[in-house]
């Protein structure tokens, strides 16, 4: 009945006038549409695929930004504790040479301050004017360095939260990443009915689609749990400004302030009269805990319209209990409490939100969190790079292979982390740790990789030399920075040293383990007669 039906279809297709083959066109040229089509559609496939891997793997890295800063301020001495006066004078002294340049202190529309603490031993300033961000880096005496420079651990944060695009651009691409990650999961798991049965089945030899089958399956269902949760409260957070752009023109007819009112916190009038900045003591003290009546540590500071008495001051606070680590308690311009955000005792809805910020960035629970953050979050990592490697692999064992696709998606997996890896070293240069050369040097890096990794001979070798390359830069950076700060580098620097000349052997050395597999299954293939 069936192909009854469809052999009817089929030939009133070809009476039709509409769908019958034109006179000049010939089957080569609707071939050409054909593939012009797929080369189209299998390009954006992996554009799509290249920013799903890059938000994972960013994040992966970005979990270990205080770690990494401590790497990246090896040279800088380490105090976990500041006096209070000796702290308003380094943001003082901020405000101060950001107004210099800026050309007026009128000019100068933030301040932004990283305080030192037990797990962050440093402090930094950082001034917003129209013509971007300064950062100044403090010694143990909390004196600012004469020059600026730019975090590259803020620049991976980014990478992962923005993509390094602007604005609402940055929210619509990072929750678009979200929702496709989201949708991966779900319908993998909807697609395999045997995933959990299977869960600790791993075939590592034989046919590469069936090993990277398992790899993918296995390491989708271990942390199945934590890639639901990363990836909802990630595409949460970056779709908040569109979700929210949508209630204030519902809602409160396009009145964005109103609608942000209740996660901006206490608002104080602009005035432009002229006030210094009150002592961070002195907010410090009317955010005590009640129970104990001890200052809670403070992590951050941030004032708007600095300098001014229309000054609204924001103290992050924490209390290293629970889930929801710190609250962000607001200030006027003379340093009057005007309420907390709510994120420890306020209404269920900031409650919500604030144990939703810590469960995504893991700020509780100290080094074993992120360790175990930075595990699943490399799971992740591979899952979504193996997941395209399987589409590829399974298209080549069915005799229709994409070999410019295989040898581009190899310029993607390992070339983001030797991009990241490259932009890391201008950190050992001060004059080139510039967010703008982070900026260039990675993206120019994660375009041009796949483009050259087309000139391979397989996807296979594209893969072994751009993980051969990971691997040495890996090792190069970690005997840079360590000669470079000698004796002085902390104990932590150290560590991190070690973890990235270790993975850097390991890459060197699976580099070879892979072509010799490779050269076995090619034996194989083709015995000799």
């Amino acid at each position: 009945m069936l192909k009854r039906i469809a052999a009817r279809v089929l030939a009133r297709r070809r009476a039709d006038p509409a769908t019958a083959a034109k006179p000049g066109a010939t089957p080569r040229a609707r071939g050409g549409v054909v593939q012009s089509s797929l080369a189209g559609h299998s390009a954006l496939g992996l554009g799509l695929g290249a920013l799903v891997y890059i938000v994972c793997l960013s994040g992966a890295v970005a979990v270990f930004a205080d770690d990494l800063s401590r790497w990246e301020w090896a040279g800088t001495p380490e105090t976990a504790t500041l006096a209070p006066e000796v702290v308003d004078q380094a943001l003082a002294a901020g405000l101060a040479r950001a107004a210099q340049q800026a050309g007026g202190a009128e000019k100068v529309t933030g301040l932004y301050g990283l305080l030192p603490r037990p797990d962050w031993p440093h402090l930094a300033v950082r001034a917003f004017t129209p013509a971007g961000a300064v950062t100044w880096r403090a010694g143990a005496d909390g004196v600012l360095a004469d020059t600026p420079s730019d975090a590259w651990t803020d620049f991976i944060g980014e990478v992962h939260m923005e993509l390094s695009l602007p604005g609402v651009w940055a929210g619509l691409a990072v929750g678009t990443v979200g929702i496709v990650l989201l949708s991966l999961l779900f319908s993998g798991i909807l697609a395999h009915p045997r995933i959990f049965r299977d869960a600790f089945a791993l075939r590592l030899t034989g046919a590469r689609r069936l090993g990277l089958a398992d790899l993918h399956n296995r390491l989708s269902v271990w942390g199945l749990p934590f890639h639901v949760a990363i990836t909802v409260t990630g595409a949460l957070f970056a779709l908040a400004s569109l979700m929210i752009l949508t209630v204030a023109q519902v809602g409160y007819k396009g009145d964005l302030a109103r609608a942000y009112a209740p996660l901006s916190g206490a608002q104080v009038a602009a005035d432009a009269g002229p006030q210094p900045l009150p002592p961070i003591a002195l907010l410090q003290a009317q955010v005590a805990d009640p129970t104990t009546g001890a200052a809670r540590i403070s992590r951050f500071y941030y004032v708007e319209r600095p300098g001014t008495k229309g000054q609204r001051i924001l103290l992050d606070m924490t209390r290293h209990d629970g889930l929801t680590q710190g609250d962000r308690n607001y200030f006027d311009g003379e340093g009057k409490l005007l309420a907390p955000l709510g994120f420890l005792d306020g209404p269920v809805g900031m409650r919500v939100y604030g144990a939703s910020l810590a469960l995504h960035c893991a700020t509780y629970g100290g080094l074993p969190v992120r360790l175990v953050y930075g595990v699943l979050g490399l799971a992740l990592s591979i899952v979504t790079a193996t997941g395209f490697s399987i589409f590829l692999a399974r298209r080549r064992d069915r005799g229709r292979p994409l070999p410019r696709l295989e040898r581009a998606w190899a310029g993607v997996t390992w070339g983001v982390p030797l991009a990241a890896t490259v932009s890391a070293a201008f950190t050992l240069a001060p004059d080139l740790a510039r967010e703008a050369v982070y900026l260039w040097s990675f993206w120019g890096l994660v375009a041009i990789l796949p483009l050259l990794s087309l000139a391979a001979p397989t996807g296979e070798r594209a893969s072994r030399t751009l993980r051969l390359l990971l691997g040495a830069a890996l090792v190069l950076l970690a005997g840079a920075h360590a000669a470079r700060h000698g004796t002085d580098l902390p104990a932590a620097a150290l560590v991190v040293d070690l973890v990235l000349a270790l993975a850097g052997v390991g890459f060197v050395f699976s580099t070879g383990l892979a072509g010799r597999r490779a050269r076995t299954l090619a034996a194989q293939a083709n015995p000799a007669p």
